[in-house]
């Protein structure tokens, strides 16, 4: 009787001992392995906001690392070849001759200045840029004007004139007879001025119709310029 009864106090307690040993260990894992499944989501979820942030913070600081996009289209595409043609030069060593700049040139850095007409901020651009031809010698940077017109003839003298006044030294200007301009150059009848810039094959290319040319547009042409030959 002894002997039962002292057995069944010895179940007893192992039993309430076994079960203090669950409620323990249950607590243990209910308590603290969610917690850290949970730090460890979220510490996964900030590093990918983190190298998302990054990615984007990247693109953006590319993005502005390039000049602004180009609203009004006109001109040649990204990568194409320009192909040759002739003008008649006005200004620059090759006054009076005939010839093919885009030939002359070759494989330099190119910027060619297709035009309809030559108002102030025009003007202002290819000052600009006759600025940063002459300043990038050492890189063979090159550009010309081509004034697109059906009277060839009647426009030379004024641009003697304009590169006279404005002290172009760089820059030829040059006379292509035809509004149209060269075949495969894409030229739109409605731009005044299409700025086209090459080595090779076309790297940039921006166009304005008449009197839409700001002078931030003239900053970004000229970043352009600097782009192409860094």
């Amino acid at each position: 009787m002894h002997a039962v009864r002292a057995t069944r106090i010895l179940l007893a307690v192992m039993c309430v001992s076994l079960g203090s040993v669950v409620f323990v260990t249950g607590c243990g894992t209910s308590g603290q392995t969610p917690q850290s499944l949970t730090g460890v989501a979220d510490q996964e979820s900030e590093s990918s906001a983190a190298e998302i942030s990054g990615v984007e913070g990247s693109e953006s600081d590319a993005d502005q690392d390039q000049t602004e996009r180009v609203t009004y289209q006109s001109g040649m595409e990204i990568g194409a070849i320009p192909m040759p043609f002739e003008v008649a030069d006005v200004t620059g060593p090759n006054k009076g001759k005939t010839l093919c700049y885009r030939c002359l040139y070759g494989e330099r850095p190119v910027v060619g200045i297709f035009v309809r007409e030559l108002d102030e901020p025009t003007t202002a651009l290819i000052q600009k840029i006759d600025s940063e031809v002459a300043a990038h010698q050492d890189e063979k940077l090159a550009a010309f004007v081509v004034m697109l017109t059906d009277t060839p003839a009647e426009v030379k003298t004024e641009l003697e004139k304009i590169a006279s006044k404005n002290q172009i030294a760089h820059i030829p200007f040059t006379v292509f007879e035809g509004t149209a301009g060269p075949l495969g150059y894409n030229i739109k009848q409605d731009a005044s001025l299409n700025v086209m810039m090459w080595e090779g094959v076309v790297k940039a290319n921006r166009a304005w119709q008449a009197g839409q040319l700001k002078p931030d547009e003239i900053s970004e042409v000229i970043a352009d310029t600097r782009l192409m030959i860094h």
